[in-house]
């Protein structure tokens, strides 16, 4: 039996493609073609309540039910960094980090639970933790 992280990540493995093709690889917010190996780009989930088996339907009858679509990444960070509460996906926001600027999820609660000074990143929090780690044997 599977976890539900792991159901998920099978879906994606298994759809990801034909949602690319039956879109003809075009982003369905900017109209941008893209090109699969080159762009980085996402299947994107309006709502994640589809009578409770999402990862157990095929991804045509999603696309059919508007449930989910393709679209670029820059587009997909514009969705998940709405300031507008009123936008569905306030609640996942995502915030730049303040080394790099990179838009990422939980940036405040590393900040909290790791008592930084700044929001970080993952990746600038573990070059900076290694950077710290590196100083320290040098002394």
């Amino acid at each position: 039996m599977l976890t539900r992280k792991q159901k998920r990540r099978q879906w994606h493995t298994d759809h990801k493609d034909f949602v690319f093709a039956h879109f003809n690889g075009t982003c369905q917010t900017c109209n941008i073609k893209m090109n699969k190996l080159t762009t980085k780009w996402d299947v994107h989930h309006f709502h994640y309540n589809y009578h409770g088996r999402l990862y157990d339907t095929p991804a045509l009858e999603l696309i059919e039910n508007k449930v989910i679509t393709l679209i670029c990444r820059r587009c997909h960070d514009k969705e998940h960094t709405a300031a507008d509460p009123d936008n569905p996906q306030h609640g996942e926001n995502k915030y730049p980090c303040e080394n790099c600027g990179r838009l990422e999820r939980g940036i405040f609660d590393r900040k909290k639970g790791e008592k930084l000074d700044k929001l970080l990143c993952r990746k600038c929090f573990h070059n900076q933790k290694t950077k710290d780690e590196t100083q320290m044997t040098l002394f």
